[in-house]
């Protein structure tokens, strides 16, 4: 393998084998050209030299199907790598505060019997802040750890994340997405008053008991009137378990009976639990789950709220490994804004297994990129 200078590298030209930057990292494949921007960022960041077995090529094929010519590819760099990785740090950051913001909440409700109103609407008022800034680092939420919390708070706070992004997708106004936020948070503060066993245990439950985990809902809705909080937080709490063709409950209402709010509530709810690790099965996988919520559109799941869902986490969610038509293998790091069925994938890894060092960010809506399948776990761990 011989050694290319980078200064002298010529642009809008490709070679014709894999290019390198060490033995390990593939920096471009063949068919994708050497870019005036990316010579730069190599010099920015210290790396003179490129390891190939190929020739320098007259052709120059770009990366993408999309506009903008060779230069502009969306390739991400090293610089952008490193931004990323900070993005997800904060991301984590606020997770983490969320996660123990509401696990201070519920432990005073239930040995103090309280459940003041202003500090959950100004920790919803940062969420829906986070979320406008970081939403899709904060929706990634197979790369957020959970840092020992209980079901109910990791779901609780899952919940609210989706359901406020969804809300803004629907374009909720400001007011609008903060009650929203609040009775995502507390649409579990029912469980808090039942024993623990009834939502954690691994056996299968008897009627009588299955009957009184239903009551959760009327709890909560209870136990929040008594806090004064917003009649529509409080519906949205009762209504989270109704289905939109009857089949739910506490009073098997359905279609326009039921709050806006209870089903985006319902829908982000269902996503968050069954992507989630439980006492009695493992979390089901994201792609496969969202596939199960579609084909309840209209049964259990209002078609508006799953469209929201969609929008905000692809078909393919975020953070899912996916191999695309051309045998790369990467991650959804975004959804596409009018394609659910083409998010956008960072490339980690070339159809012949080799990882790519400066890694491209593709839109798969182009056909030779795009997203076949969803990489099982045991994949995914391996291309991580």
């Amino acid at each position: 393998m011989k050694s290319v200078a980078v200064r002298g590298m010529p642009t809008q030209k490709h070679l014709t084998a894999p290019s390198f930057l060490d033995e390990k990292y593939i920096l471009l494949s063949p068919e994708t050209p050497f870019s005036e921007s990316l010579k730069h960022r190599m010099i920015k960041w210290g790396f003179e030299e490129l390891h190939t077995e190929g020739e320098i090529s007259e052709d120059a094929i770009a990366l993408t199907g999309s506009a903008g010519g060779t230069d502009s590819a969306p390739l991400l760099s090293i610089e952008e790598g490193a931004q990323e990785s900070r993005a997800l740090a904060e991301a984590q950051r606020f997770y983490s505060g969320m996660l123990g913001f509401t696990e201070k909440l519920f432990t005073d409700f239930a040995t103090r019997n309280e459940l003041p109103q202003r500090p959950v609407s100004e920790k919803i008022k940062e969420l829906v802040e986070a979320v406008r800034a970081r939403r899709k680092y904060l929706l990634r939420f197979p790369a957020l750890q959970n840092v020992d919390k209980n079901y109910v708070i990791e779901h609780s706070v899952k919940t609210t994340i989706l359901s406020v992004a969804m809300g803004a997708t629907l374009r909720f106004p400001p007011h609008k997405l903060i009650e929203l936020g609040t009775a995502a948070l507390l649409h579990e503060s029912g469980l808090v008053r039942l024993p623990p066993q009834l939502y954690m245990s691994e056996a299968r439950l008897s009627d009588k008991e299955r009957k009184a985990l239903t009551a959760h809902t009327l709890l909560g809705f209870k136990q929040l009137k008594q806090f004064s909080y917003p009649l529509s937080v409080c519906i949205a709490v009762l209504e989270c378990r109704e289905n939109v063709d009857g089949s739910g409950y506490p009073r098997a209402i359905s279609g326009e009976r039921i709050s806006v709010y209870a089903k985006v509530i319902a829908v982000a709810g269902s996503y968050a639990a069954m992507t989630a690790d439980r006492p009695y099965r493992k979390a089901r996988d994201p792609h496969e789950t969202m596939l199960e919520l579609l084909r309840d559109r209209g049964k259990k799941y209002d078609e508006a709220a799953l469209r929201a869902l969609l929008l905000n986490l692809s078909l393919f969610p975020l953070g899912t490994s996916v191999e695309l038509a051309n045998g790369y293998r990467g991650l959804v790091i975004d959804a596409a804004d009018d394609n659910p069925k083409a998010p956008v994938v960072r490339i980690m890894v070339s159809a012949s297994g080799e990882r790519y060092a400066d890694q491209p960010m593709v839109q798969t809506s182009d056909p030779q990129y795009r997203v076949v399948r969803a990489l099982s776990s045991e994949e995914a761990r391996a291309l991580r």
